[in-house]
């Protein structure tokens, strides 16, 4: 028998039905009727993609989207909010407080006041406040502020601008002196008291560090404080509109060492005359309210039975030099220039009965660095008003009065009206003063 050949042997693969079914058994062959082959599933998205893309006129290049980072947010201001008021060509600011709250910790500006519209984008930019109002009560709704300051050096709007912004709650800083009449100071503090408002009034002089080291030490320099000389700045205002410019200034000092005022008498002269109430008149250059006499004389009887005088006649001023006060006391002299800030100067080793003596003044106290320290690093008018503004700020937080309170600039204000009230009337000026009206109105006499 012949042997088979072995390259047409089928080799039988053993599976199951579906195997033979699917034609993998051998000697089948696998027919199919043809038909058109479906898409995977990935196949069918890309059609898809690509039928949306041809629909569209501009066909968009799909970009992979990422996570869009937030934007860092500055966390919600929590100090206190500021304004300024002021009236360019009517008083302006004051003297420097258009910048009081600058480079100041805690406290933002939050908008400015200006009367005179032509000028208030000018002022805004100078401030660097965020928005200008030609309206001041609309900017005190609008800006809500913690902090007002009341900066016209002209009283004619004091009254009306503090009294607003102590309504709308805010706390007060104001440039002296506090306002034309008593009465109207009278209004003004019963109303802060009833809002529970702190109201500081310029008085720089108050906060001076020498003049309090001086307030402290005075006893063991000069020994006891016997009587106490002013002296306005005797300039082309003197008389009574020096007086309320400067005097009152000099007057809160003399409450601050001499205490509480009992009476006073004075001489108002005017162009060599007596002058009596009919001879009111207002100031050439500012609003200040009616004023009265070019040169004054004026004593005041101090509770403390310190000895006060008071003089402003423009024939003196050579040899009184600027406004100051000199506090005489038992031992030696004290001398006080009323500058930008102040300067004091004590008169060493006095020797009063030599008929040759030659006064020795030295500058007190003595420092070998500068005499004035920058505050906050500011100086000059900047630096005598920060020192008001930090107390303020200091009494604020602690609900406290600050030391250049409304009271004090109430009771500054109402040694120069018993001023005008003795003169006028040629008797003595009782404190307080009982008529809190002005002492030169009409409804006074």
């Amino acid at each position: 028998m012949a042997e088979e050949d072995d390259s047409k042997k089928q080799h039988v693969i053993f599976g199951s039905a579906g195997m033979a079914a699917s034609g993998m058994m051998p000697g089948q062959k696998l027919k199919r009727k043809p038909q058109k082959e479906e898409p995977s599933i990935n196949e069918a998205v890309e059609e898809k993609a690509e039928e949306v893309i041809s629909e569209n006129i501009a066909p968009q290049v799909l970009k992979e989207e990422k996570p869009e980072s937030s934007p860092l947010v500055p966390p919600p201001f929590t100090g206190l909010r500021a304004v300024i008021a002021g009236h360019s060509g009517a008083g302006d600011f004051g003297h420097g407080l258009d910048s009081i709250f600058q480079r100041l910790n805690g406290v933002r500006l939050s908008g400015l006041y200006d009367g005179n519209e032509d000028t208030l984008e000018d002022t805004k930019a100078h401030t660097g406040a965020p928005v200008g109002y030609a309206d001041f009560k609309l900017m005190l709704e609008e800006v809500k502020p913690d902090l007002v300051c009341v900066a016209p050096e002209w009283t004619d709007q004091r009254y009306g601008m503090i009294k607003a912004a102590l309504e709308s709650g805010a706390h007060i800083i104001s440039e002296a002196p506090l306002a034309q009449t008593l009465k109207e100071a009278d209004e003004l503090l019963a109303l802060a008291k009833s809002n529970q408002s702190e109201v500081a009034v310029m008085a720089p002089m108050r906060l001076d560090p020498h003049v309090i080291k001086f307030h402290h030490e005075y006893s063991s320099l000069i020994g006891e404080l016997k009587q106490i000389r002013l002296w306005g700045a005797c300039d082309d205002t003197a008389g009574g509109e020096d007086m309320i410019l400067t005097g009152t200034q000099l007057f809160d000092l003399v409450r601050l060492f001499a205490g509480e005022v009992n009476y006073c008498t004075a001489s108002v002269s005017s162009d060599g005359m007596a002058a009596i109430a009919e001879d009111a008149h207002v100031s050439k250059t500012r609003n200040l309210g009616a004023l009265l006499g070019n040169v004054i004389h004026a004593e005041f009887e101090m509770a403390s039975g310190i000895q006060v005088s008071f003089v402003s006649d423009h024939a003196m001023q050579s040899s009184l030099g600027s406004a100051g006060i000199e506090f005489i006391g038992t031992k030696s002299r004290m001398r006080l220039f009323a500058g930008t800030p102040v300067t004091l100067s004590l008169l060493k080793d006095p020797k009063p009965n030599l008929a040759t003596r030659a006064d020795q003044w030295e500058q007190w106290p003595a420092t070998e660095g500068p005499y004035h320290l920058p505050v906050d690093r500011l100086t000059g008018d900047d630096a005598s008003n920060r020192l008001v503004v930090n107390d303020w700020i200091k009494a604020i937080r602690k609900g406290e009065s600050p030391a250049a309170s409304m009271e004090n600039a109430l009771k500054a204000l109402e040694m120069a009206h018993g001023v005008w009230q003795a003169a006028v009337t040629m008797k003595r000026a009782f404190f307080p003063l009982a008529n809190r009206l002005h002492p030169l109105s009409e409804e006074s006499q």
